[in-house]
């Protein structure tokens, strides 16, 4: 009896995988942040407010009637699913387009309801297999005519408010896309390493899965595949961090950092920061207030990147004399806040040292600054801080 109870069990779970109630093998919807969720459903209902009430004023009621419909399934697919190439500006275009041609075309040559549905159906299909332009919603359209000729004839001013549907919707979700969620633009892979300017692929990546690795897996699949190359590599890549987490255990950045710091204030003069510099031998001073509040950071460069001069003995002429002649005294008097870096990139106390190898390897930063709860400067991370923690876990490992 107890044997039935879990065979019962058992079955009865894997009908609810294969219905797709239960996500052991995929994404979980519901992880994703709530507010998230928000901004996508007020994106789609931004867009389709838009394109309802721009087209009522040009076209008639009926005919917007019947092309909401494909335009409210692609607002599902472009904000909802923004990653698939389902959701490319070519396949929202090229599909919706060559689907309303299509479906036009097929009612001028084929009589019979049945056999015109589910041959502009199935080429359409085919269609969008050839002009790599995958999209859904665009079988909708193409079933637009073939609908409307059961009652009316069909020509093709029907592609009017199809392009003005498209069109409209097409402008309004590249703006929501790229300033109200803050989707980045799609760019194309580069074998170069932005940091120091060569044809060399980033550190992490030398070793790692190459991009024609993950293009002949993605290739390999005989159905479209809702996910990029590129996202498939940062989901790599994250899941390579999360098992590295779990064999190191729980080494968070505060357990690594510098605590005893070097500070220098905003309104403290280039040559005091200078002389902190040399005598400490750093080539880093975080700036901060009197609450100790990280407000930049200036280093050594910072001193050299604005000078112009001809060649090595120049620059180290002209920086000796910015620093001690009398006559570059106003060049002395000069503030840290006039050369500091305020854009920086900084870490919590609490995050794991995973979370510093992007930054210190393929960013090509040497000290990171740590916060705390309190958004305070609590320490400084550099390269070697991390290299001595990853040595200390192979250690133990081995």
């Amino acid at each position: 009896m107890q044997y039935i109870s879990q065979h019962t069990k058992k079955w009865f779970l894997r009908l609810l995988a294969q219905l797709g109630v239960v996500h052991n093998d995929s994404q979980s919807i519901s992880t994703i942040p709530l507010f998230e969720r928000i901004k996508v459903a007020m994106a789609a209902f931004s867009t389709i407010f838009l394109v309802t009430t721009i087209s009522t004023q040009v076209q008639e009621p009926s005919a917007i009637l019947v092309l909401l419909g494909s335009m409210g399934a692609s607002a599902v697919i472009i904000f909802a699913l923004p990653s698939s190439p389902l959701a490319k500006p070519w396949s929202f275009v090229a599909g919706h387009t060559i689907a309303a041609v299509l479906g036009i075309s097929m009612t001028m040559v084929i009589s019979d309801f049945a056999l015109l549905a589910s041959l502009t159906i199935a080429i359409i299909l085919m269609l969008m297999y050839i002009f790599e332009c995958m999209h859904p919603p665009a079988a909708a359209t193409a079933l637009v005519p073939v609908i409307a000729s059961r009652n009316i004839d069909v020509s093709y001013d029907l592609l009017i408010p199809v392009m003005l549907n498209v069109a409209i919707f097409l402008i309004v979700s590249l703006i929501l896309n790229r300033w109200v969620l803050r989707r980045k633009l799609s760019v194309l892979p580069e074998k170069f390493d932005p940091v120091h300017l060569h044809n060399d692929q980033s550190p992490l990546k030398r070793l790692g899965l190459q991009q024609e690795d993950l293009m002949q897996a993605i290739n390999s699949f005989d159905t479209v595949l809702a996910v990029s190359e590129q996202d498939l590599e940062q989901i790599y890549q994250q899941a390579q961090r999360h098992a590295y987490q779990r064999r190191s255990g729980e080494i968070l950045s505060r357990d690594i950092m510098s605590q005893d710091l070097i500070t220098i204030n905003q309104d403290a003069s280039l040559g005091q920061a200078w002389k902190l510099l040399h005598k400490h031998k750093i080539s880093m001073l975080p700036v901060v207030n009197e609450q100790q509040e990280l407000l930049g950071v200036i280093s050594s460069v910072d001193f050299l990147k604005n000078l112009v001069v001809p060649s090595y003995s120049g620059l180290l002429k002209h920086l000796s004399g910015m620093l001690v002649k009398r006559k570059h005294k106003k060049e002395v008097n000069n503030r840290v806040q006039d050369v500091m870096v305020r854009d920086v990139i900084a870490v919590k106390d609490t995050d794991h040292i995973v979370a510093l190898v992007p930054l210190l390897s393929d960013i090509g930063l040497h000290h990171i600054p740590v916060l705390d709860d309190k958004q305070k400067l609590c320490g400084i991370i550099t390269q070697s801080d991390l290299i001595g923690a990853l040595y200390s876990v192979n250690q133990k490992a081995s």
